[in-house]
């Protein structure tokens, strides 16, 4: 890309930002890039070492998911639920693909499945924790109480990550609780 191309796409972004101030900026900063649209997991059966256990989530709910096996021939058409997530059970073991609505997902096993489940949660807690963090500090700064000091909430728990990634995202949703917080306090307690 050219010098000019470059200064003309990024001014009107300067633009933005400068316009919308520090206190929306640090919010903004603070909250991560949306987690991806529809994920998709590949995990052994318990107790069954031939089978494997197909879940998604992401997807829109009431539609027909295709969860359709790469490397052989097993396949499955289900339902997506009201929460998005759908589980095929019982499929043979391979890799697997999930399609519908007009969503796809390559489905992850092993180590990677894990790796996205232990992003999934830190993601989502620091999203939270800004969220939370400026509601709280806007509702304090417009009731007047412009000393409050900053106490988050307990990290919600969705999918399971491994203990380091649930500290990860305990760390994750209180800094950026803080953040946000004080930058309501800041934007609503000035004069």
């Amino acid at each position: 890309m050219n010098k000019r191309t470059r200064v003309m796409l990024s001014a009107p972004l300067l633009a933005c930002s400068l316009a919308l101030g520090p206190a929306a900026a640090a919010v903004w900063a603070a909250t991560p890039q949306a987690l991806p649209s529809a994920q998709c997991f590949v995990e052994a059966k318990p107790g069954d070492a031939t089978k494997s256990i197909i879940t998604g989530e992401g997807f829109n709910k009431g539609t027909k998911v295709t969860v359709d096996q790469t490397d052989g021939p097993g396949g499955v058409l289900v339902t997506v639920g009201d929460d998005g997530k759908f589980t095929a059970a019982d499929q043979p073991n391979g890799k697997y693909t999930a399609s519908g609505g007009g969503l796809n997902a390559s489905c992850l096993g092993g180590q990677a499945a894990q790796d996205a489940v232990n992003k999934n949660a830190v993601d989502a807690a620091r999203k939270a924790g800004a969220t939370e963090g400026f509601t709280t500090g806007k509702d304090l700064a417009q009731a007047g109480n412009c000393d409050a000091k900053p106490q988050p909430k307990p990290v919600p728990q969705g999918l399971v990550p491994d203990a380091a990634s649930k500290k990860a995202a305990k760390e994750a949703h209180d800094q950026a609780f803080d953040s946000a917080f004080n930058a309501a306090i800041k934007r609503y307690c000035t004069d």
